[in-house]
């Protein structure tokens, strides 16, 4: 059975498995419009204007049937007239053939359906619709109004299945692995609250509650700035369960673990042409990203690591500095950013009352000082920094940890923000 091919380049696949690409933008476009009003009546003028918009030429009409022409030729099965002529337009009769749009249409419906009550099959489902997708719906064919509108509703289906595909992750308990992912979503997709959302979750389960934090605090500046709101109710709801330790942000009961997710191909916007690129993974995006489409798949075997106890903490440290719940002792700890409420919940783990030489050595498992009495893998861990133990031996250890001290700068920054905020709603109340 042939398949008309609209998620990525306008190709059709005939029956004996081979790959028939239009090979003009214009032959694109005008069976990309054929295909998606299959059965349907086209006048002239509507296809003129899909293809030329306001300045068409002047034969229009011999043109399009020129084009109509090289279609004929261009399909498959002998026998079977794919375009019919009319008296007022064209008419394309898809027969027995099928097309990647209606089984991405099917498979990402039923994944969605699943989710409720069986995220692991719903994650297969909606891999399966997700591998559909070899770049941008209707690649290089969306030159008139008919396929721009077309393209934009099927990339809002693809970025709710892509929302759905990691709620089923989160929901089998994975939360590791899938945190980058839903990284450049956000940052590709910054109106859209539910990626957000789901990475909130995402790290807090991960132990990264400060981070998570951020993460709504980045959100808000973005839509403040942009459209002058404030994050809806379902992010502000997420941001007070986080704050209260909400039983409901504990992973459910262990489902029947999915296989692998594949990556898979991430469109590029119209906006942001990039020729045909490569799709490595499809996480997702309107950007002129070729790496983003889905996360990996949800391992549904393993329950997120406990959460840490939040006290307060003073964050900075220097050369021969000890960071406790009290402040910075030690020659270079003349610096000291508090991490906390003023009523004594703080948001990032107690560091106790470890010190460190940070003019020391690093040791073989990423701690420092001539006694390895702090490891940098704890410290940049805990605030979900990457793993620094690959900088030993590095000759520019002092401007790591200066980035190191900076990054957690800014988070005790956002978080004395964010709790001053709370603190006058809550007055307000």
């Amino acid at each position: 059975m042939s398949e008309f091919r609209l998620l990525g380049p306008v190709t059709v696949c005939d029956t004996a498995g081979g790959v028939i690409a239009p090979s003009g933008p214009k032959q694109r476009a005008l069976l990309a419009t054929l295909v998606l009003h299959a059965g349907q009546l086209l006048s002239v003028d509507r296809l003129v204007e899909e293809l030329w918009g306001s300045a068409p030429p002047a034969n229009a009409s011999n043109a399009l049937q020129a084009h109509v022409a090289r279609l004929r030729r261009l399909l498959p099965a002998p026998g079977h007239e794919w375009i019919s002529t009319l008296p007022t337009g064209y008419l394309l009769a898809p027969g027995p053939a099928s097309t990647d749009v209606a089984r991405f249409t099917r498979l990402s419906g039923q994944g969605r359906a699943a989710l409720p009550h069986d995220p692991g099959q719903a994650a297969q489902l909606l891999q399966r619709a997700l591998s559909l997708w070899r770049g941008p719906a209707l690649q290089d064919s969306r030159h008139g109004p008919l396929c721009t509108a077309e393209a934009d509703r099927l990339e809002e289906q693809r970025l709710t299945a892509l929302e759905a595909l990691y709620e089923a992750s989160l929901q089998c308990g994975r939360s590791t692995g899938i945190t980058a992912g839903l990284e450049r979503l956000s940052a590709d997709h910054p109106l859209r609250e539910r990626f957000y959302d789901l990475l909130m979750l995402a790290l807090y389960r991960g132990g990264r509650q400060a981070e998570a934090l951020g993460v709504y605090e980045r959100a808000r500046r973005h839509l403040i700035a942009t459209l002058g709101i404030e994050p809806g109710p379902a992010l502000r709801a997420r941001l007070e369960a986080i704050l209260n330790h909400s039983p409901t942000l504990t992973p459910p009961p262990h489902q029947t673990p999915p296989p692998s997710l594949h990556q898979h191909p991430s469109p590029t916007p119209r906006s942001h042409p990039s020729g045909p690129p490569q799709f490595p993974d499809p996480a997702g995006s309107r950007g002129d990203r070729t790496d983003l489409m889905t996360p990996p798949t949800p391992a549904c075997t393993a329950d997120p690591p406990a959460l840490t106890p939040l006290t307060p903490l003073t964050a900075l440290t220097g050369p021969a500095a000890c960071a406790t719940s009290a402040g910075l002792t030690g020659p270079g700890a003349s610096v000291g950013v508090p991490v906390g409420s003023p009523g004594g919940a703080g948001l990032l783990p107690d560091a106790g009352a470890v010190c460190s030489d940070l003019t020391g050595s690093v040791g073989p498992t990423g701690s420092v000082g001539p006694t390895g009495s702090v490891g940098l893998t704890e410290l940049g861990g805990s605030a979900g920094f990457a793993d620094p133990a690959g900088v030993a031996g590095s000759a520019d250890l002092a401007g790591e940890l200066a980035h190191l001290r900076a990054r957690i700068e800014e988070l005790a920054r956002d978080q004395e923000d964010l709790l001053r905020r709370i603190q006058r709603e809550q007055a307000v109340r």
